[in-house]
């Protein structure tokens, strides 16, 4: 507890509360994973902490316990418009989270449980702790961190920036929609009892009214709409978003971003010492939300296409080779290339053709 005194005696007043809000997440998140053998609590909270971090940040300057400074400066309209768009984000992730009955108690995401069976008991209590609780309630907390920036920023009037970034966002959150409901149209389908039906097209969500077939049932996972041209459209465009986020206050705050002139990235005393590192580079710590949201969908995604390619092996690299992770632009390399290579019709026959053209047989994967 000294050392956490020490620390915050040396930090921004208006981080203590998100900080000991962060504490408290981490205990109560693993404590309760811990009793109940359920360690999806930090999943049922990822879609409100973010936007329950940058409402404090918000409301701030009309709160009695503010700053001084903070205080007379008045709401800061940038960090509110910024709360609003998070709140439109956490709408649409919320619904999702509950049509697919993510917020029942007993409901546990998949891949902990391979997690648990992969590593001996007393290391997955580690793992628990460490990437579930703390790493992920410590990113929650670095996503509102932009909001915290754009607070500190000169409480300049709103601009182009700010009303281009609206935009953007406004729209990846509609894309992500778009990407969730096709996903559970999809999903909704292939998990009907035979004769399976789909719903009217007029009951579909927008950018979900496709016409599943048995084949799409039976290639076990979503080849068409948006994930025709990314293997995961939800998860780039919720990158997307906080990226966006991370560019409010970079964007829109002069100063707030100062790169390392290129003799100090090539000098090799900056890497004599993490010191001297942090020293050149700490200027670039407002990119650390995007970059991180990044890290963690890069490493999470990889580890579900590893579990999706074990059950669909030959189909599935195939759709690697075919389209992008993340990216349609990696979608249109990989068609030329497969193109040049005289392949493109063999995986194309496999992605979208009729599932028995493999082998002859259905059971093929």
């Amino acid at each position: 507890m000294d050392r956490l005194s020490s620390y915050l005696s040396n930090c921004d007043p208006v981080l203590h509360i998100p900080i000991y809000f962060t504490l408290f997440n981490i205990t109560w998140t693993y404590v309760v994973g811990e009793l109940t053998g359920n360690c999806s609590q930090v999943d049922r909270m990822w879609t409100f902490f973010p936007t329950m971090y940058t409402a404090y940040y918000a409301l701030l300057p009309s709160l009695p316990f503010a700053p001084k400074d903070i205080q007379e400066a008045g709401l800061n309209y940038r960090v509110c418009l910024m709360l609003a768009l998070q709140v439109f984000w956490m709408t649409r992730l919320s619904y999702n989270t509950w049509r697919r009955g993510l917020f029942a108690f007993k409901d546990e995401d998949y891949r902990w449980q391979i997690s648990r069976d992969s590593m001996p008991v007393s290391l997955f209590h580690v793992f628990h702790f460490v990437f579930i609780a703390a790493m992920q309630n410590a990113i929650l907390f670095g996503l509102g961190y932009p909001a915290y920036l754009a607070l500190r920023n000169p409480n300049a009037p709103l601009g182009i920036y700010d009303a281009l970034l609206v935009a953007l966002s406004i729209i990846d959150v509609l894309v992500e929609f778009a990407a969730d409901n096709q996903q559970y149209s999809y999903q909704t389908f292939k998990h009907s009892k035979r004769p399976r039906v789909q719903k009217p097209e007029k009951e579909e969500w927008f950018w979900a009214k496709q016409r599943w077939s048995e084949d799409d049932a039976e290639r076990g996972f979503i080849v068409r709409g948006l994930w025709a041209w990314s293997r995961h459209p939800n998860f780039a465009a919720e990158q997307t978003f906080w990226w966006l986020m991370t560019l409010f206050p970079i964007l829109t705050g002069p100063g707030s971003l100062d790169p390392p002139s290129i003799q100090t990235i090539l000098s090799p005393e900056t890497y004599q010492s993490i010191a001297s590192l942090l020293s050149a580079y700490g200027s670039l710590q407002p990119l650390l939300p995007g970059i991180i949201i990044s890290f963690l969908f890069l490493g999470s995604t990889r580890f579900t296409e590893w579990i999706t390619k074990k059950k669909y092996p030959v189909r599935y690299k195939a759709y690697q080779r075919r389209v992008g992770m993340f990216s349609p632009i990696g979608t249109v390399f990989k068609g030329w290339y497969l193109q040049a290579t005289g392949e493109r019709k063999k995986v194309d026959d496999l992605l979208w053709g009729p599932v028995k053209a493999l082998n002859g047989t259905k059971k093929a994967n």
